[in-house]
């Protein structure tokens, strides 16, 4: 599931007029880019929840032609990270499925995290990475054993000393979002992993070999599309 609801506040204008999933990067829409990503990492099918200017989201899915099988369900009300995923529930099945912030750039393939999920024996496996730069970002803690032990949710600013932070991605049981009540606003790193914790649910980490570029804010817009530049040359 990729997860494109969001107002696309942090943007400014451009998020006024175009849906963060929908800025271009390296010539293309980025909802072209997490399709192919997620597709060429052996997910057959995309489930893509929309909001703010969900009309250009739907058009460039009806159009696209890879995007065939990508169900897309509308929230009226935004509804969170985690409560759109509970939200979109029945379209996901009944086997562990990948979430995908939309606003995010992963270049590891999907089936590593996968492969650390069946191993783990977890509900949920998140993606992390380490860097200085944690202004604006999850926290995550690790136990010694690999697995989360702690999340600070957008509590921290710019530090000396790398950290480890949520990289967007993740592999979930359908029992973990079941709990879930229906129509509720709730998040991810702030609501729904920290209680589960609490509860004694297993959550495991994936550690990423490289950072994850984060397309949410103008500088961090141009940023990407300097090093996908870079990259084309």
């Amino acid at each position: 599931m990729i997860l494109a609801a969001g107002r696309g506040t942090r943007l400014g204008a451009l998020g006024e007029t175009t849906p963060k999933i929908l800025v271009e990067l390296d010539g293309e829409p980025l909802l072209a880019r997490q399709i192919r990503y997620l597709k060429d990492g052996g997910v057959e099918r995309i489930v893509l929840n929309t909001h703010h200017l969900s009309d250009q989201i739907a058009a460039f899915v009806a159009a696209h032609p890879q995007a065939a099988d990508v169900d897309v369900v509308f929230e009226p009300t935004l509804l969170g990270t985690a409560g759109g995923v509970r939200n979109a529930l029945p379209l996901l099945g009944g086997a562990p499925f990948v979430v995908l912030y939309g606003d995010v750039l992963i270049d590891e393939a999907p089936a590593a995290v996968f492969a650390t999920h069946a191993s783990s024996r977890a509900l949920a496996t998140v993606t992390v990475y380490a860097t200085g730069d944690v202004e604006g970002k999850g926290a995550v803690e690790l136990a010694p054993d690999g697995t989360v032990r702690a999340f600070r949710e957008k509590a921290l600013e710019r530090s000396d000393k790398e950290t480890l932070v949520n990289a967007g991605l993740y592999v979930l049981d359908p029992a973990l979002v079941a709990e879930l009540p229906e129509g509720a606003e709730l998040d991810f790193g702030h609501d729904v992993f920290p209680a589960a914790l609490r509860a004694g649910t297993r959550i495991a980490a994936h550690r990423l070999a490289d950072a994850v570029i984060d397309i949410g804010t103008p500088s961090a817009l141009s940023h990407a599309r300097a090093s996908a530049g870079d990259a084309a040359h």
